[in-house]
């Protein structure tokens, strides 16, 4: 019997609301990437993080069952049927998959606040193949610092959002006195007569 894939519950229904999660449910996933303890799984075309066999490799495509469904954790097992291959001898290896990239979208400024403050702002755009483009500002007043993240809907702005408390805890922690928010990025409608 092949080791279960566990992925936690609540992160798979909240960006697969589409993909049954019942026992006996069959799906295909593809092996984004691999690191010691965790993979990258590519659910339905969302990316989701598992814990995976060793024997599973970057680049393995799988066909998943539903083994078990707890309020807390999926368990998927990999079909016995099908072997755990990256590719065929014959086909090139994979291309690696896209890596994040941050660059300065507005580049480090001091200048003074309404009430005379030195006040320090930088922008930053960081491109995920997973979540899109984030867009980070900062500004840092003396100790008080405004951390504003700018995400696109769905996912991406549900992992941000899950995350503020532990950035906010972290900034607490490096001596600063931190406001974190979160918004969704506003597309643009245009609508012609």
């Amino acid at each position: 019997m092949v080791d279960p894939i566990a992925v936690a519950a609540a992160l798979l229904r909240a960006q697969l609301p589409d993909v049954p999660l019942r026992e006996g449910a069959t799906l295909m996933a593809r092996v984004a990437s691999r690191g010691e303890q965790h993979a990258v799984l590519v659910l339905a075309g969302i990316p989701v993080t598992a814990q995976v066999p060793p024997d599973v490799q970057a680049g393995a495509t799988l066909k998943l069952k539903v083994h078990e469904v707890t309020p807390e954790r999926v368990t998927l097992q990999i079909d016995p049927q099908q072997p755990v291959t990256t590719t065929p001898l014959q086909a090139p290896p994979p291309a690696a998959p896209p890596r994040a990239e941050v660059a300065v979208d507005e580049p480090p400024a001091r200048r003074r606040g309404a009430d005379g403050e030195p006040v320090d702002t930088v922008s930053l755009a960081f491109n995920s193949p997973a979540l899109g483009r984030l867009d980070l500002r900062l500004e840092l007043r003396g100790d008080r610092l405004l951390a504003e993240v700018t995400t696109p809907a769905g996912p991406a702005h549900a992992v941000a959002t899950g995350g503020v408390e532990r950035l906010r805890a972290r900034l607490t922690d490096a001596g600063l006195d931190p406001t974190v928010r979160v918004r969704p990025r506003r597309t643009p409608l245009d609508v012609y007569a």
